[in-house]
């Protein structure tokens, strides 16, 4: 990711002048001398000035930088599912320059893909665009995004302040894991070869597991869960899957439940301790969780990556902040 400093566009300005009155000075001369009457008259006198009105003049208005980052690095692989995400620090209200000056190539190929704007679920600025292509990102390509220059106009007084100028990342394999609450069963398919299939427990019927399409946010290989059912519980294996507190991990005070299809997490997909260290090994973030069957309400834009929820169509018109 490179930062430009590219300098502001400039508000061009014209000013509407009045026409000047021309006061009659020839006749008090033909009153004084006759001499004075043969002198041709001076143009742009300095009484004809001083009598003529003033010109209005027009205020600039001032144009707002709006700071855009990201979370995305450069040089860094990620999953077929990873949508790059900026956050800007203005609530902005029109992106259809942004868009249409956002160019993405694959392998050095344009790539169509669109923004989405919404609330920022994480917090970092009043307003955050996810950016997708139609399907999934292609398999073990080299992605790069170029931004819009400085001076983009993001609506109001708004303007991009440019320093965010591309991105730079990769993509991996091909890695889709579906969990099928039917058969309370994990499986991994990477690269259209299945690897593994693993048991689990979904969410209670008091809590249930979001259904819809999820992407691994992040991983952590211990940490600290609070919340009911846990009481502050270090967690092995973590792969994040909602702003919420959904993961994959491992839970070794569930086995049996999860040995015997039992649904007793909250909301998590619980794993044997040695799957969820193997899961954790093969995935990536950005890589795709499906959920098809879970019982619990369907997965949503701002709940954590769940950009393949919303279709094409309605991808495409920007959401929150439009982009056409």
């Amino acid at each position: 990711m490179r930062s430009g400093r590219t300098a502001v566009l400039s508000l061009a300005l014209v000013a509407a002048f009045a026409a000047a009155c021309s006061s009659d000075s020839g006749n008090d001369a033909d009153k004084s001398t006759s001499s004075a009457a043969s002198q041709p008259a001076a143009s742009g006198s300095s009484s004809q000035s001083a009598s003529s009105p003033a010109a209005p003049s027009t205020t600039p208005v001032a144009k707002t930088k709006v700071k855009v980052t990201t979370i995305n690095s450069d040089g860094v692989s990620y999953g077929v599912g990873m949508p790059v995400i900026v956050y800007f620090s203005k609530k902005i209200t029109d992106a259809r320059q942004f868009q249409a000056q956002t160019k993405v190539t694959a392998d050095g190929k344009p790539l169509t893909a669109a923004w989405y704007f919404q609330y920022s679920s994480a917090g970092n600025g009043p307003i955050e665009a996810q950016l997708r292509p139609k399907d999934y990102w292609p398999a073990h390509s080299k992605i790069h995004v170029g931004f819009p220059k400085a001076g983009t106009s993001l609506g109001k007084n708004y303007v991009s302040d440019g320093k965010l100028s591309s991105l730079d990342f990769k993509i991996g394999k091909r890695q889709i894991v579906t969990v099928d609450n039917s058969t309370h069963k994990v499986t991994v398919v990477s690269d259209g070869k299945q690897i593994g299939t693993y048991p689990t427990s979904l969410g209670a019927p008091s809590t249930p597991t979001k259904r819809g399409i999820k992407v691994i946010m992040e991983k952590g290989r211990d940490i600290s869960m609070k919340g009911p059912g846990y009481y502050d519980a270090h967690v092995k294996d973590t792969q994040r899957l909602t702003f919420g507190g959904e993961y994959l991990h491992a839970a070794p005070w569930n086995t049996s439940n999860i040995r015997n299809g039992v649904n007793s997490s909250n909301g998590c997909t619980n794993l044997i301790p040695g799957d969820a260290e193997t899961l954790y090994g093969d995935l990536h973030v950005g890589d795709v969780v499906t959920f098809p069957n879970a019982t619990g309400p369907k997965m949503q834009m701002g709940q954590g990556y769940g950009l393949w929820n919303v279709s094409w169509g309605e991808y495409q018109t920007g959401g929150l902040v439009p982009t056409r």
